[in-house]
């Protein structure tokens, strides 16, 4: 995430509607296939074409209506989906002789903050390939009724990210936000009152990025190339130390800084996870103080809480009717918002840095991951990029969709307590994204 630096109150960000443009859709189906190229990036689209194909002619058909949950490690997510539902699923349903009578045509949720830091250009293109923007930190009842309409509709399949946000890591999860399992249950609801008799299902589609060869010569001039970076030295003793003790001390020098920065004491007997775990604490804790805010929920949550408070502050209504010296208030009261934010995007940036990730399996592809997140929060620092060195080689990316979820079954429990029906199918969902994310 770009980090920008906001001296001025800006007028109310407006809700970004729904514009499908087919003509939009047709040239991205002929120019992502080329991106992809370009990024050298290869799709290995395994059982996934195969069982979209069935479920866009069995929703085309008018038997069910699609829920489309998939893992979201990387920002690239997006092109490698389009490429799966707009290419590939196609090609699959003509091999296996399906039909598909109209073109495949999606609704997705996109966070409302994208085309802040991406550009109105990006901004655009959601809107046009069918996206509902959504405030993620609040109720959006606006984009949660357009969404809830798609799934009750059933014309058109709706795509969610339940994570929330990216971690960059293809071997480990964020906890799942509950916002999905709800939206199920609202359009299964809306079914059953016109007695309409399709089947609401949630299909999980897993996304798994690696490299396509292991090169441990390139990681480690890389580690010794941010190891100079940051003017760490090896120890005589240490000649080949293994990459996790190296990155591991990396993250060390890397949270030593935050903590001189943000005056948090290093106590000597806590380990790096019980340093890390308290600066995330401190920064979070510390913003939602300044805004007002309880801390509650998860890491996630609290981001987006934080993240929609400052946009509150930042982006005004009626600025202006402001007096010279409202208005002069307002700005201060963006500039410390921004400020606040920043704090939040620390938080975000060095929260995957940590031992664990290795701990479970020490292989090329969590290492290499690592070593970009890394990268990626040290440049984000400096506010440019870091002088990185020699390339890990190019990647594949992994696709795969698992059992579909019904959730009709679930519609006594859910009518008996709401709150245990929406984590139920919540902890469901988790567990069959958990099973898709092991490579085959």
């Amino acid at each position: 995430m770009p980090r920008t630096t906001i001296l001025t109150a800006r007028p109310a960000l407006q809700r970004l509607p729904t514009r499908p443009g087919r003509l939009v859709q047709s040239v991205l189906q002929r120019i992502i296939p080329f991106a992809l190229n370009w990024q050298k990036l290869q799709i290995r689209p395994g059982n996934a074409a195969e069982q979209l194909a069935r479920a866009f002619s069995a929703q085309q058909r008018g038997e069910t209506t699609l829920l489309l949950a998939f893992r979201h490690p990387s920002s690239r997510d997006p092109l490698v989906l389009a490429d799966l539902f707009w290419n590939r699923v196609p090609q699959e349903a003509k091999q296996l002789g399906l039909p598909l009578p109209r073109r495949i045509e999606l609704r997705y949720l996109y966070d409302r903050g994208i085309p802040i830091w991406a550009g109105p250009v990006i901004g655009w293109l959601l809107q046009r390939c069918g996206g509902i923007a959504i405030h993620r930190g609040r109720l959006d009842r606006p984009a949660l009724k357009e969404a809830r309409q798609v799934l009750s509709q059933g014309r058109h399949a709706l795509v969610v990210a339940p994570e929330g946000a990216t971690n960059n890591l293809s071997g480990e999860m964020a906890p799942l936000e509950p916002g999905v399992a709800q939206l199920a249950f609202w359009a299964l609801e809306d079914l059953a009152k016109v007695d309409d008799q399709r089947q609401l299902i949630v299909l999980p589609i897993g996304i798994r990025y690696s490299w396509r060869q292991q090169n441990w010569t390139a990681l480690d001039q890389r580690l010794s190339r941010l190891e100079e970076h940051l003017a760490l030295s090896q120890e005589p003793t240490q000649t080949d130390p293994q990459p996790r003790q190296r990155l591991l001390q990396i993250g060390s020098v890397l949270l030593d800084a935050l903590e001189q920065l943000e005056r948090i004491p290093n106590e000597p007997d806590q380990s790096f996870a019980e340093r890390l775990a308290a600066f995330r604490q401190h920064g979070l804790q510390r913003a939602e103080r300044h805004f007002g805010l309880r801390a509650s929920g998860t890491v996630q949550e609290r981001c987006r809480r934080i993240e929609q408070a400052a946009w509150d502050r930042i982006y005004r209504d009626n600025l202006e009717t402001l007096t010279p010296l409202g208005r002069s208030l307002a700005d201060w009261e963006a500039r410390e918002a921004d400020l606040q934010l920043t704090r939040m995007r620390l938080v975000e940036h060095v929260s995957s840095v940590s031992g664990h990730y290795l701990e479970d399996k020490l292989e090329f592809d969590r290492c290499g991951e690592l070593l970009l997140v890394v990268e990626d929060a040290i440049g984000w620092l400096q506010n440019r990029p870091i002088n990185t060195g020699p390339s890990l080689g190019p990647q594949r990316v992994e696709l795969s969709v698992g059992d579909a979820l019904p959730v009709v079954t679930r519609l006594d429990q859910y009518q008996r307590n709401r709150r245990q029906a929406v984590g139920s199918l919540t902890d469901a969902l988790q567990q069959a994204l958990q099973d898709l994310m092991e490579p085959e």
